[in-house]
C-alpha cells in the first residue's frame, strides 16, 4: 500500500509541474563559486522532468571563457541549441584565471562556441526572446550581477521592438527573481552580487562595495515594473555576517557521479585550486534563488510580498512593507537538510537523452514592412517530446543557411538577389530541426 501511494505521489508530482511550466531566462555569472553551475544543473534537470523550458542562459561576467563554459554545460546537458548571450558592456573581455572552474570548462568539454565573441549580445538576446513571448509569460532568474538587466531596462526601442525597455518587462515578464541582498531582521548588508557594502569589507574583502554594481542594482530595483522577488544572503548562507540562520550546504555528493561529469569537476576545480580537501560541499545561495524561481515556495519557502526593497549607497538594503508594492523576499520555511537534499537530488540527475523527434513546422508566415527592414512573421512551433521544447528558428536560401531567429521574427535589411523563396525550420533545445515552411520573398 505505502509503495502504491508513493507512486501515486510520483505521478500527482509530476502532473502539476506539467501544468505549471513555466519559461525561463537564467542571468548567470559562472566564473569562481561553482553554484552557478549548479544551477545550470538543477534548470536542465527540471526541464528533463517537464517543469520549465530554458529560453536563453546570458552571461554577465568580464571574463572570456564565462559564455564558453555555458556553452560546455549545454552541450553536456544534450541541449546545445539554447542560446547564449553575453553582457558585451565592459570596456575590456579579459582571461579568466586559472582558479576558475570557467577557464578549465571552456578547454575540457565540447562545445559550439569557439570564441567569447560569437555568443550573442546579452541584452539583444533578452529584447529579441521577449519580444515574441506571450505576456507575462517570462521568469527571469538572475544569480549573478545586474549588468545586463540594467541594460535591458535601460535599452530602447529597435529591430526587435518598439518598446522601451521597461515596457518590455512589464509586458512580457511575469516575475524577476534574483539572489542578492539581505534581510535579517528587515535590514542587512548585501555581500557582493548587489555590489556588496562598506560595512562587510572587514568581514571579507571581495564583499567590499563596488559603486558600479551598487549603482546598477539600485536602477534594477527603483524601476523594475514587474514583480521582483529576492532571496538574500541569509537564505543560502545562513551564518553569513553574524547571523544563524543555517546553510543549505549540497556538493558532497558528486563525488559519486562519474569523474568526468561537468557538475563534479566544476565543484573539484573550485576547491582544489584553494584548498587540498576531500570536501567540496558549499553553500548554496544560487540553488535556492531557482529553486523558488522555478517551482515556487511549496513547502520550501516563503515570500514576503508587498512591500518595497531600499539599497543603500554603502549597500545598505532594508525592507519596509508597503501595500500593492510588487516587490518581496523569500525565507526557508522547512529545515535546511531537507532543502538541501531536495535540491542536490536536482543537480544529480542523468543528462537528458537526445530525441531525435521533430519540433512542428513554423505556421502562418507573413511579411511586414518595419521601417527600412522586412520583417518575416509565423506563429511558434511546437515540440510535444517531454524536456524538450522550441528555441529559435534557422533560415535558409536555396539551401544556404542565412539566419537564426531567437524568437518568431526575423528581419532582413536586403532581399537575396536571387529571389526565389526563403525556407524556414523550428529548432528545438538539442538541434533538432523541423520540417520546412516556404515563403516567396517579397
Amino acid at each position: 500500500m505505502k509503495s502504491l501511494l508513493s507512486f501515486l505521489s510520483v505521478i500527482l508530482f509530476s502532473s502539476f509541474f506539467a501544468q505549471a511550466q513555466i519559461k525561463i531566462i537564467l542571468d548567470t555569472d559562472p566564473s569562481a563559486d561553482p553554484d552557478d553551475v549548479g544551477c545550470m544543473a538543477m534548470l536542465h534537470n527540471m526541464a528533463s522532468l517537464g517543469e520549465c523550458e530554458i529560453m536563453a542562459m546570458i552571461n554577465s561576467t568580464h571574463y572570456k571563457q564565462s559564455s564558453l563554459s555555458i556553452d560546455a554545460i549545454n552541450h553536456f546537458y544534450n541541449r546545445g541549441a539554447i542560446p547564449i548571450g553575453d553582457y558585451k558592456g565592459y570596456e575590456e573581455k579579459i582571461e579568466a584565471p586559472y582558479t576558475n572552474y570557467d577557464y578549465h570548462l571552456a578547454r575540457a568539454y565540447p562545445r559550439s562556441l569557439k570564441s567569447w565573441k560569437e555568443a550573442l549580445d546579452g541584452v539583444a538576446l533578452y529584447r529579441e526572446v521577449l519580444a515574441s513571448a506571450e505576456d507575462k509569460s517570462i521568469t527571469v532568474a538572475i544569480i549573478g550581477t545586474m549588468h545586463n538587466f540594467y541594460a535591458l531596462l535601460k535599452s530602447e526601442a529597435d529591430v526587435y521592438s518598439s518598446l522601451s525597455g521597461k515596457d518590455l518587462v512589464e509586458q512580457k515578464v511575469k516575475e524577476v527573481v534574483t539572489m542578492g541582498g539581505n534581510f535579517i531582521d528587515g535590514k542587512g548588508y548585501d555581500r557582493t552580487n548587489w555590489g556588496g557594502a562598506d560595512q562587510l569589507c572587514s568581514y571579507t574583502e571581495w564583499s567590499c562595495l563596488n559603486e558600479s554594481r551598487n549603482r546598477m542594482c539600485r536602477y534594477v530595483i527603483d524601476n523594475c515594473p514587474s514583480p521582483f522577488i529576492a532571496s538574500g544572503w541569509e537564505v543560502g548562507c545562513g551564518d553569513y555576517y553574524e547571523a544563524n540562520y543555517g546553510n543549505v550546504m549540497t556538493g558532497q555528493s558528486l563525488i559519486k557521479l562519474d569523474s568526468n561529469h561537468i557538475l563534479r569537476r566544476s565543484y573539484e576545480y573550485h576547491f582544489k585550486t584553494r584548498r587540498e580537501t576531500p570536501e567540496i560541499s558549499r553553500h548554496s545561495n544560487d540553488q535556492c534563488a531557482l529553486h523558488y524561481a522555478v517551482r515556487g515556495e511549496q513547502e520550501n519557502y516563503v515570500a514576503v510580498r508587498n512591500g518595497n526593497i531600499s539599497l543603500s549607497t554603502a549597500g545598505v538594503c532594508t525592507w519596509t512593507a508597503e501595500e500593492n508594492n510588487q516587490q518581496g523576499y523569500i525565507q526557508k520555511a522547512r529545515d535546511k537538510e531537507l532543502i538541501a537534499e531536495e535540491i542536490e537530488y536536482l543537480m544529480m540527475l542523468p543528462p537528458n537523452e537526445i530525441d531525435p523527434s521533430a519540433p512542428s513546422a513554423p505556421q502562418n508566415l507573413k511579411w511586414a514592412k518595419d521601417r527600412e527592414y522586412h520583417k518575416l512573421h509565423w506563429e511558434a512551433s511546437k515540440d510535444e517530446t517531454k524536456g524538450s521544447w522550441v528555441v529559435a528558428y534557422h533560415l535558409y536560401h536555396e539551401d544556404a543557411f542565412i539566419g537564426r531567429a531567437n524568437g518568431t521574427q526575423f528581419s532582413l535589411g536586403e532581399m537575396p538577389e536571387s529571389g526565389g523563396k526563403l525556407e524556414l525550420r523550428a529548432v528545438n533545445a538539442s538541434g533538432i530541426e523541423s520540417e520546412s515552411a516556404w515563403i516567396d520573398l517579397p
